[in-house]
């Protein structure tokens, strides 16, 4: 029985990762026009999301990374990159904003309403996720060559697929 139960552990382990579905979120828009972002405009929508915390060395690290992730994806607007920050002052989002000048949308997710859904434990955390609203990659901690590869990978295969989110 024991030997049952960490087989079945290992397998939901395992398979973590497609069980999660994210149900799409409005949140507050840091930068750019300001307002509410929805992630429900988009409903062909590929998402990387960016989970931070202003003052973490690692997120600050990140931040030229995901920058260039935006821009390698720019041409394609299913592609949506977002860093999703869990801070509350809104005065030092406007200092990181100035600091890194991100080229994609900067999110305020105070409440948790996204970095809940995934299960962040640890930041960053970056998460692709398809236009099912289903978990397809996830890295943890600042992005070395593998944690790039694997995002970027994960992106281009979601290009190759049709969308139909009813499906």
């Amino acid at each position: 029985m024991k030997s049952y139960m960490m087989v079945m552990a290992l397998a939901l382990a395992f398979l973590g990762q497609s069980l999660i579905a994210v149900q799409p979120v409005e949140l507050t828009q840091m930068n750019g026009q300001g307002g509410i972002y929805k992630m429900g405009d988009h409903p062909q929508g590929i998402f990387v999301v960016e989970a931070y915390f202003l003052n973490c060395p690692y997120c600050n690290y990140n931040a030229p990374n995901v920058n260039a992730l935006a821009d390698k994806f720019a041409n394609d607007p299913r592609v949506q990159v977002l860093d999703v920050g869990v801070d509350r002052d809104d005065a030092s989002y406007k200092t990181w904003i100035k600091k890194h000048n991100p080229n994609h949308p900067v999110l305020k997710d105070s409440s948790r309403k996204l970095i809940s859904q995934l299960g962040t434990s640890g930041y960053p955390s970056t998460y692709v996720i398809n236009c099912k609203g289903q978990l397809v990659e996830k890295t943890e901690g600042e992005w070395g060559a593998a944690e790039e590869e694997a995002i970027v990978s994960a992106v281009e295969r979601l290009q190759a697929q049709n969308c139909n989110a009813a499906e």
